[in-house]
C-alpha cells in the first residue's frame, strides 16, 4: 500500500487513509494551518466538559533543542523514569501476538533482521526524533486526573489525527515521551502539578519511506463487536 497524502474529504476518508506515520518529509507546516487544527480540536467533548489536555506545540528552533537533548541523553543511556507503564505486564492474547505481529511487519519493511538489535534499537530511537516531523506535540496531564480524563485526551488526540488527515497531513501518537519527564517540563515549562502523558508528531509524510507502507491488521468485525437485538 502506497501512504495517502491527499486531503481527506470525508471523515471516513479520514480514518481510512490514517496511518502511524514514521517518516516524514522536511517540509515547514504552515501557522495558518497549524492553528486552524487546534482551534477546531477545541471541540473535542470531555467527561464534565473538563477539557484536561494542556497542549504544547513545538516547530523550529525549540523543536530542535527539545529532541536533541533527548536524543542526547538516550546516546548517552539515559531517560528519567516513565510517568506510566504502556501496557500490562505480561500482556495477554491475542494482544501480544497484536503487538508482537506490528513490529515484526515493521522491522520487516525496513529490512531489519530479527537478531539485529542494534539496528532495531535505532528505529526505536526515531520515536524520540518525531520521526523526523516539523511539529512536535506534547500533551500534560494534571497529575490528579485518572483513567476518564485518560480517555478523553485520546478523544483529542483523534480528533487531531482526522484534522490533519483533512490537511493532507499525517501523525504518529507516540507515548514514548513518558521516559522523558525532567526534559519535557524543561522545554514546556508546564506547572509542577502537570505531567507528560502522550506526544505527537504531524507533518506531511514522505511516501518514499518503506516504513509508511505498514498498515496495522485489526481485528475482524465479529470479534469486537457485538449487537444485541
Amino acid at each position: 500500500m502506497t501512504i495517502n497524502t491527499d486531503n481527506a474529504k470525508t471523515v471516513t476518508q479520514a480514518i481510512l487513509s490514517r496511518i502511524t506515520t514514521r517518516g516524514y518529509l522536511d517540509k515547514p507546516v504552515p501557522e495558518d494551518m497549524l492553528k486552524g487544527i487546534f482551534e477546531t480540536a477545541r471541540r473535542t467533548p470531555s467527561g464534565g466538559n473538563l477539557q484536561p489536555w494542556n497542549v504544547h506545540v513545538l516547530t523550529g528552533e525549540p523543536l530542535d533543542a527539545f529532541r536533541g537533548e533527548v536524543i542526547g541523553k538516550l546516546m548517552q543511556g539515559q531517560t528519567e523514569g516513565d510517568t506510566y507503564q504502556a501496557y500490562p505486564s505480561p500482556l495477554w492474547e491475542p494482544m501480544r501476538s497484536w503487538r508482537y505481529k506490528l513490529g515484526e511487519d515493521m522491522y520487516g519493511l525496513l529490512g531489519i533482521a530479527k537478531d539485529d538489535k542494534p539496528a532495531r534499537l535505532m528505529q526505536v530511537g526515531q520515536n524520540f526524533n518525531f520521526f523526523g516531523a516539523p511539529v512536535g506535540i506534547l500533551v500534560t496531564i494534571d497529575k490528579r486526573m485518572d483513567a476518564p480524563q485518560f480517555i478523553d485526551i485520546g478523544i483529542y488526540l483523534q480528533t487531531l489525527m482526522l484534522l490533519a488527515r483533512e490537511q493532507g497531513l499525517h501523525t504518529a501518537p507516540q507515548g514514548a515521551w513518558r521516559a522523558f519527564p525532567e526534559t519535557v517540563k524543561k522545554h514546556t515549562n508546564h506547572p509542577d502539578e502537570q505531567q507528560i502523558l502522550v506526544g505527537m508528531s504531524m507533518g506531511y509524510a514522505d511516501p518514499d519511506k518503506p516504513v509508511n507502507d505498514l498498515v496495522s491488521d485489526r481485528a475482524g468485525f465479529s470479534e469486537l463487536v457485538n449487537f444485541h437485538t
